[in-house]
């Protein structure tokens, strides 16, 4: 027994063998992190799977390169350099899992913007924390500590120039040959405008604009370590004139549109009260839960066809933007908030401003969050009123919404006065998540709609009617000032319900198992003096713009401006497309995968024209397309 022990021992105090295990434990730490996230990968990325070959390749590149690093310091160094990485993987890896849970997409380098403005809410998705991602950590974690004892004991390596330079040539070979041979194995790039050059994996790879495709294709860490190097090569990289030229050649080639119809002018000089509803999802505008706005439903023209589709950080902003400027944010994750120093002369509020309306914006949260003070004034509100800063003697929660209407301070916000035109945008707050008790405005159920023994259920419900009770009180104040028959309601929600917690509910109750298909989201215009009609016409946010300033007949309105298309016009793209990609024409969903009986070429134009309005949009943006249409 004691020979045993005593080869035991020299075996353990063998350099060699105290190398090979920390080598080994450090991969391990590592690798387990990026394989848990790429199992997740072949939902979202439909022409990539999971476990392809280059993410695997990339992945051992990395930990190649953190383990050439980490031999080459001293142990004290070695420790601190080893947990520094190593925590920091970790925490992106959970943040990365609930993001995809939540969202049913990773974030990339730009959503990290938003990272503070979400913090606020990080309670209510921990639930999403599963077995899956709690083993994966724990291994993790367990390798990470008994590498830390490992290097705590272990004899020093000996040093020297052999040590270093053998350590060096092995760490870079394995950085860079897997490398090579993972983006030689993505093929040929295509150029111009071949068919399906917006599947083309090289593509993908060269342009690395889409988080979850990134991670399909490059695994946790070439992902994270390529979108930083492609944002700090594009602060430095000002290619804002070649963007600009693109769009502009694309738009002075485009067919010209026309921009009157039928529908032009039928509400010429009416106020309009713009309100996008947070998180209102189409199962939860029923007569039950929301009377008042399932009203308007039903007496309005009801958009049974319209989604909303997220591109770019934050869901509710992005649909903010694209229903006042007629673009997205950029596909990339770079939110469009960031674009406070662009020309807007075509957004709703400048032009609704030409034609002499006040034109303000309300919102209960703070001017800060994403950028609303700055933003809404960049794109031709005169004012953004974010209660949260106006310092009001309110002895109301101005977060629940109802409160907005009944308050005479707030409402003046909404209608300056009864003898000018006014345009405003409201944002409604109540609907946002949390929910579940830790959201105070779930403590008590004033509505009487709670369902027992479910906490969520219950809160969401409660929630919603206080928007409606908004509404509500908004047309009883409309009706006292006398300026309901003048006035105009455009309501939308921003997104689905996508941070309620039992997300197969939310699947059910909008009879779909795909994340983008949960996207059709309610659009409700109404005027006490319309008829009311069901629209099944299929659109998305970015052409409520063009259809709300022809239906007002605004004199500045020019539809060959957008991207986006008058719902009631001849040239109307009746198709809806999504961040990945894909795309719905009313039949059919194409995400990448073989359709049957389909006609490939109809598809291959498809995938093009998505991909040109994706990139059009981009260039829009980057470029400040609308510069010099100052006026």
């Amino acid at each position: 027994m004691e020979k045993v022990l005593e080869i035991g021992k020299k075996i353990i105090n063998n350099k060699g063998v105290q190398l090979g295990v920390f080598i080994l434990g450090v991969f391990f730490s590592f690798f387990i992190l990026d394989i848990r996230l790429r199992m997740l990968t072949y939902q979202y990325v439909n022409f990539y799977a999971w476990d392809a070959l280059s993410p695997f390749l990339f992945t051992v590149s990395w930990i190649a390169l953190f383990i050439m690093l980490l031999l080459l310091l001293p142990k004290k160094a070695r420790r601190i350099i080893y947990s520094l990485l190593l925590i920091a993987f970790n925490i992106l890896t959970l943040a990365q899992y609930i993001h995809i849970q939540v969202l049913d997409r990773f974030f990339g380098v730009y959503d990290l913007f938003l990272a503070g403005e979400g913090a606020g809410y990080f309670t209510s998705v921990l639930n999403v924390i599963d077995g899956n991602i709690l083993w994966t950590l724990g291994l993790s974690l367990i390798s990470y500590v008994a590498m830390l004892f490992l290097i705590k004991y272990q004899s020093e390596f000996t040093k020297g120039k052999i040590y270093y330079g053998v350590i060096i040539l092995v760490g870079l070979s394995l950085f860079f040959i897997p490398r090579f041979v993972a983006i030689d194995s993505f093929g040929e790039k295509m150029l111009g405008n071949e068919a399906l050059v917006a599947q083309n994996v090289r593509n993908s790879y060269e342009e690395f604009n889409n988080p979850s495709r990134n991670m399909a294709l490059g695994g946790l860490y070439e992902k994270t370590f390529r979108e930083i190097y492609l944002y700090i090569g594009d602060c430095f990289d000002n290619q804002k004139e070649e963007h600009y030229e693109e769009a502009v050649s694309y738009f002075e080639n485009r067919e010209q549109i026309p921009s009157e119809n039928e529908m032009t002018g039928v509400f010429k000089d009416k106020n309009v009260i713009f309100v996008m509803l947070e998180s209102i999802d189409s199962w939860l505008a029923t007569e039950e839960l929301m009377p008042t706005f399932h009203r308007l439903q039903e007496e309005g023209w009801n958009f049974t066809n319209r989604y909303a589709p997220s591109f770019g950080g934050g869901a509710t902003f992005n649909t903010e933007f694209s229903v006042n400027t007629g673009m997205y944010s950029l596909n990339n994750g770079m939110a469009a908030y960031t674009f406070d120093q662009n020309t807007y002369p075509y957004s709703l509020p400048n032009m609704f401003k030409k034609d002499g309306y006040l034109v303000q914006s309300v919102h209960a949260n703070n001017g800060s969050f994403y950028n609303r003070k700055g933003i809404h004034l960049s794109i031709g509100y005169t004012h953004h009123y974010s209660i949260r800063d106006e310092h009001l003697d309110i002895q109301e929660n101005y977060f629940e919404d109802w409160v907005l209407a009944a308050n005479d301070q707030i409402y003046r916000y909404i209608v300056p006065n009864t003898e000018d035109k006014f345009m405003t945008f409201v944002t409604t707050y109540t609907g946002h998540m949390p929910y579940g008790n830790d959201n105070n405005k779930c403590d008590t159920n004033p509505y009487h709609l709670a369902v027992e023994g479910d906490e969520a259920l219950s809160c969401i419900r409660n929630l919603v009617r206080h928007t409606d009770e908004f509404l509500r009180i908004l047309l009883e104040r409309l009706e006292e000032d006398g300026i309901l028959e003048d006035t105009v309601l455009v309501l939308f929600a921003d997104h689905y319900t996508y941070a309620y917690p039992d997300i197969e509910k939310v699947y059910q109750e909008k009879g779909t198992e795909d994340a983008n298909l949960l996207q059709k989201v309610p659009l409700v215009i109404w005027s006490k003096d319309i008829e009311s009609k069901k629209i099944t016409i299929l659109m998305d946010s970015a052409d409520i713009l063009p259809t709300v300033a022809n239906l007002f007949d605004l004199s500045s309105y020019d539809a060959n401006h957008y991207l986006a298309t008058d719902v009631f016009g001849t040239n109307h793209e009746s198709f809806v497309y999504f961040p990945d990609e894909s795309w719905y024409d009313g039949t059919l969903y194409y995400h990448g995968q073989p359709v049957e009986n389909t006609d490939v070429s109809y598809i291959e134009r498809m995938n093009e024209r998505v991909l040109q309005k994706i990139t059009i949009n981009d260039d829009m943006l980057l470029g400040d397309y609308y510069r010099y249409y100052r006026h």
